[in-house]
């Protein structure tokens, strides 16, 4: 089955930490898995899991880490905690940042101008690979927020709430002040004081108040995963000059991966032979259950 539309206006940002235009999230919601996801058919809109195994609960704490009641005084309370654990088994779509070769070394990382002379779209990369999704992409993602060359639109918001990540931005844009404006900087080299690596499938985001909203900041695309191969392989020279970049190409784990970007012509989702699939709900409105 093939689906044809169309749209007026091309959309400029498919990078999910900057993107927050409707004809934007068109796409993005077929590509990117944020922890969160509304029930498809539930009114008012519900809140469910979409990688995250469950749902996560607000933990709150006053400055002694004793452990308070969701009803204290806003006063008392030092820290939110929200513990997210993902679903295992989940891999991103094939996508030339994971190939490697028979060594384990990774066939794109290092490519230089002569690497890219045939080099037009991310097709012509012949050579794909995938990897597991980890809570660690979602750190990185965090972390992204605060990048001073991304200028993600919900940076100063996040900076309120999440833990140490107004002072995680300070950090960037002083490293910045001496490094070239595309020079990749891994962020894992870098500790964000509310996002926090528990083990290989969970994490634990911390805010300074309580903010009940947060949650559904985690079904948006702001909070989708982003693996540290794909920062790496979009930052080197010579691919933005031809439009290979996150904007441009995403890398995710949903349903669906963009194949073919000009806006001119068309733009092409294809099937992700990775997606894990998900099943209908059976559970809706009345109205639902009677159409079946």
């Amino acid at each position: 089955m093939v689906y044809y539309d169309s749209f007026s206006e091309r959309p400029k940002h498919l990078d999910p930490v900057s993107s927050y235009s409707s004809n934007e999230y068109v796409f993005l919601g077929q590509i990117y898995e944020p922890p969160l996801q509304y029930h498809f058919l539930k009114r008012p809109y519900e809140l469910v899991p979409l990688t995250a195994a469950h749902l996560p609960v607000a933990i709150y704490l006053d400055k002694n880490e004793q452990l308070l009641s969701e009803d204290s005084k806003p006063e008392d309370i030092d820290t939110v905690r929200y513990t997210i654990s993902i679903k295992p088994g989940i891999l991103f779509q094939p996508h030339p940042a994971f190939a490697k070769d028979k060594n384990n070394n990774y066939f794109y990382h290092n490519l230089d101008i002569t690497d890219l002379k045939n080099v037009n779209t991310l097709a012509d990369f012949d050579k794909t690979g995938t990897r597991e999704l980890l809570a660690s992409d979602y750190i990185y993602q965090i972390k992204r927020m605060a990048h001073p060359r991304i200028h993600s639109p919900i940076v100063g918001l996040m900076e309120k709430y999440i833990l140490g990540l107004d002072e995680f931005s300070v950090t960037l844009k002083n490293i910045f002040k001496t490094k070239s404006d595309k020079e990749f900087l891994n962020l894992n080299d870098y500790t964000l004081a509310g996002a926090k690596l528990i083990d290989k499938y969970t994490f634990e985001i911390v805010l300074k108040e309580k903010y009940p909203q947060f949650l559904y900041w985690l079904s948006m695309s702001f909070f989708s995963p982003m693996p540290w191969e794909a920062d790496l392989f979009y930052s080197q020279e010579g691919l933005a000059e031809k439009n290979i970049s996150l904007d441009w190409y995403p890398i995710g784990t949903g349903p669906f991966m963009l194949t073919e970007n000009n806006p001119n012509r068309r733009m092409v989702l294809e099937r992700n032979p990775n997606f894990r699939g998900e099943l209908f709900p059976i559970t809706g409105e009345d109205t639902d259950i009677n159409m079946g």
